[in-house]
């Protein structure tokens, strides 16, 4: 008797994964695996019960096959070892992936399924590095050249009235950089503040 078993996991702290487990039992699934954001991917030991737990017959079914796998090269591990085991797998949203035998599906679908997920997984990453970076304090993209030194003489400079392209030219950046730096200060402090 085949039996409908479910995977996911919680792909980003922010996404609940209380809706894919739902479309999941709407499916039919007979139960749900779930990991959740904190697991390291290489090392998901609902993923591992889960596997263990499947049986010739059975079929894998997941929301999506990021859900399912970190790269693309351990998605098509996992359902090659899967397929070798007699178990199919089904993304509820990716149908080019399902190993069904009545699956007929353009080679070409199965190419475009493939990058998307490439694609997803590595939004995936960076959403999560981003995350992590600002968690650390870190702000993504080039850092600035104004030091807070050079943002001190840039302000001293300005309240002397000089003109952006000036102080540019004493501090050595260009003038964006000084008008980005002084553009969420006041001119002119108040004495009194």
């Amino acid at each position: 008797m085949t039996r409908l078993v479910g995977y996911t996991r919680q792909l980003s702290p922010d996404l609940d994964p209380a809706p894919d487990i739902s479309a999941l039992t709407a499916a039919g699934v007979v139960r749900v695996f779930v990991d959740d954001q904190t697991t390291d991917p290489r090392k998901r030991p609902a993923l591992t019960e889960c596997l263990g737990f499947l049986e010739a017959g059975d079929v894998l079914v997941v929301p999506s096959a990021a859900h399912l796998s970190h790269t693309v090269t351990h998605f098509v591990s996992t359902v090659a070892a899967l397929t070798a085991r007699g178990v199919e797998f089904r993304s509820l949203t990716e149908p080019a992936l399902c190993t069904a035998v009545d699956n007929a599906v353009n080679p070409a679908e199965v190419v475009a399924a493939e990058e998307g997920l490439r694609r997803r997984l590595v939004s995936l990453r960076t959403r999560a590095g981003m995350a992590s970076a600002a968690a650390a304090g870190k702000r993504p993209g080039r850092p600035t050249v104004m030091t807070p030194e050079k943002v001190a003489m840039a302000v001293e400079l300005r309240n002397l009235d000089r003109p952006i392209t000036h102080i540019a030219r004493v501090l050595g950046v260009s003038a964006n950089s000084v008008q980005r730096a002084l553009a969420p200060l006041p001119r002119h402090p108040d004495p009194a503040g």
